[in-house]
């Protein structure tokens, strides 16, 4: 008998999060997730209070798999339509820190969220997008995996912006922070190289990560949603796949 897409796609979706234990620890990991469709593309401010990420199904399993150390305190959101993919995340932290003032500095020697996505398993190009809490962003598509042909801050310019709020004073050690939250925007020309925007039901890996600095000379926490083995965010035959889900999608059975 034929298989029912919609079912076996259910089915995933339901064994996605997977729990592991090493010793008294208890790690879940989200190996599948769906990117829903944004009626109304969010207005970016960083406030997450749009109807496409109250629809949104959230990703909120974040931990340093290579360590089997699981990591609370972050909630991400990845929505798009026509135009964009837009990308989501409210993170609790103590201590707001940000490094870099222009894009594609290395933000990520400061609190940074990241994106990477891998649009086919049979191409070596992937891409990868950040934000900080200063909202200068990064972006890079890798033609494969290794140091790119040119520096970080030569890269082509592929349209990612994004949005922060602070519940907190930035850069003021010493005080007592809550936490940020990111809004953001990356146009399908991004992703040109692989094919551009998907259609309905396509199928990319993707890794949600971030970098959680402490009071200085402390070292940062590290985490994922992706179940990587060893520290290093290129590592993308271990990330978790994104199903992208569009209106018809949505509609049928209705």
């Amino acid at each position: 008998m034929a298989s029912n897409p919609k079912l076996v796609l259910a089915l995933a979706l339901i064994c996605s999060h997977v729990t592991t234990r090493a010793g008294a620890q208890e790690v879940q990991i989200t190996r599948e997730a769906v990117c829903r469709w944004a009626e109304t593309p969010p207005k970016l401010d960083g406030k997450l209070d749009d109807a496409c990420w109250r629809g949104a199904q959230p990703i909120e399993y974040f931990a340093a798999f290579w360590a089997n150390e699981p990591r609370s305190g972050t909630r991400a959101y990845l929505a798009w339509d026509d135009e964009a993919l837009y990308y989501a995340g409210e993170m609790t932290d103590a201590e707001l820190r940000a490094f870099g003032e222009k894009r594609n500095e290395h933000l990520w020697n400061g609190d940074v969220f990241e994106l990477f996505l891998k649009p086919s398993k049979d191409h070596p190009q992937y891409y990868e997008f950040q934000a900080n809490p200063r909202a200068v962003v990064f972006e890079a598509a890798f033609p494969k995996r290794g140091p790119l042909p040119h520096p970080f801050d030569q890269a082509p310019v592929l349209g990612n912006t994004a949005a922060v709020a602070l519940d907190g004073s930035l850069d003021q050690p010493g005080d007592t922070d809550r936490g940020w939250t990111v809004e953001g925007r990356i146009p399908w020309s991004a992703f040109t190289p692989s094919g551009g925007k998907p259609k309905p039901g396509a199928v990319w890996s993707f890794a949600l990560c971030r970098y959680d600095y402490g009071p200085e000379g402390t070292e940062p926490l590290l985490m994922s949603s992706a179940p990587l083995t060893e520290q290093s965010f290129h590592r993308y035959e271990e990330y978790g796949t994104l199903h992208f889900e569009g209106p018809a999608t949505r509609s049928e059975g209705k």
